[in-house]
């Protein structure tokens, strides 16, 4: 089933219009503290997965206990416990959704070392659950220096070869006995935020046009895998593949 793509690209409108409002007034930071800016995106994923499975499955920031740690989870999906039965079933997939607007190259190391932590953390304890993450970037990142003067202007160059390639290699996660560290599925989301409106980067050749891969990078890897237009559709086949029973029932 095709994403509400017109529905999308108004959410990305009015996070653009916060942030850049929040810039102007001086609170971009508390902002971003605050979540409220991520959770306009958290909407649309749970729309989204509102089409595949029962709303009442759809839990928002629960607290998941993995291995070594609980951590909180963006969006899960767990039946409903039916306890005259006795029957329990844990969380069955999770979404986490993280953007970084501005200071991208540099706050790379750290992002990415949270984001396998993250899987590995879960699928310690729950092999079988189906993990995806959706992560929003820029296609130009926002200057953090002229937000501290209230100035929107986004001119920050990072490298998007290092980013396609980092997160291929944590995606596509097939069994529940493949690494513990990868994903079911990961959305990297660029965005070019001086389109209006905001335009979603969704192959290849799109970033060779704009000169931000190079033509031999485009042959040899593929974008198509990263993009939001199969997401929900693909974790959904993996939901089924390993609990048919329990989404037919």
């Amino acid at each position: 089933m095709p994403i509400d793509k017109q529905n999308l690209i108004q959410i990305l409108q009015r996070m653009k219009a916060e942030y850049e409002t929040a810039i102007r007034n001086g609170n971009y930071t508390n902002l971003i503290r605050s979540k409220r800016l991520i959770d306009i995106l958290h909407e649309f994923v749970i729309k989204e997965l509102s089409s595949l499975v029962n709303e009442d499955w759809i839990i928002k920031d629960k607290k998941v206990y993995g291995f070594p740690k609980k951590k909180e989870q963006d969006v899960v999906v767990q039946p409903p416990q039916d306890h005259e039965r006795d029957v329990t079933v844990g969380p069955i997939l999770a979404i986490n959704i993280r953007s970084q607007l501005s200071s991208i190259e540099k706050n790379y190391d750290t992002l990415f070392e949270r984001v396998f932590a993250e899987a590995l953390n879960l699928h310690n304890r729950f092999p079988y659950m189906v993990l995806g993450y959706l992560y929003l970037l820029p296609l130009v990142g926002y200057d953090a220096e002229a937000a501290k003067n209230r100035q929107v202007q986004l001119k920050e160059r990072y490298n998007i070869e290092k980013y396609i390639l980092s997160f291929n290699s944590i995606s596509g996660r097939q069994h529940p006995t493949d690494a513990l560290w990868k994903y079911e599925k990961v959305c990297l989301m660029i965005v070019d935020f001086l389109h209006d409106p905001p335009e979603i980067i969704e192959n290849m050749n799109q970033f060779v046009e704009k000169g931000l891969v190079n033509e031999k990078f485009a042959e040899m890897y593929s974008f198509e895998g990263l993009s939001i237009n199969k997401f929900f559709d693909e974790l959904y086949k993996f939901m089924m593949e390993r609990y048919y029973l329990l989404l037919k029932e």
